[in-house]
């Protein structure tokens, strides 16, 4: 196999992992929206149990803020799962490939 066929199937590879973790992401962050929305607008509060209605504040808080860091650090994550680096063990200079 030639080093260019490798590079595309590499950048190929890398493309549908991000895609991958664009769509899970994607997928989460709505269903965290959905249920935040549901807490904040009391749907359904006749069916929730006590705790839930106790606590719903700040639950509402704690959703949001994992909703919040997830849309913040989204680019970082899927370029990390995209593009994995290399760790260097022992003998090896990191410099060089």
């Amino acid at each position: 196999m030639t080093r260019r066929r490798r590079t595309r199937i590499k950048f190929n590879e890398s493309k549908r992992i991000a895609r991958m973790t664009k769509d899970g992401l994607t997928l989460l962050i709505t269903v965290l929206i959905i249920i935040i929305l549901g807490l904040l607008l009391k749907i359904g509060d006749v069916w929730w149990p006590t705790w839930l209605v106790a606590y719903s504040g700040r639950i509402d808080g704690i959703l949001l803020f994992i909703t919040m860091f997830l849309l913040l650090l989204s680019p970082i994550i899927v370029d990390f799962n995209s593009n994995p680096r290399v760790l260097s063990g022992p003998g090896k200079d990191p410099r060089h490939g």
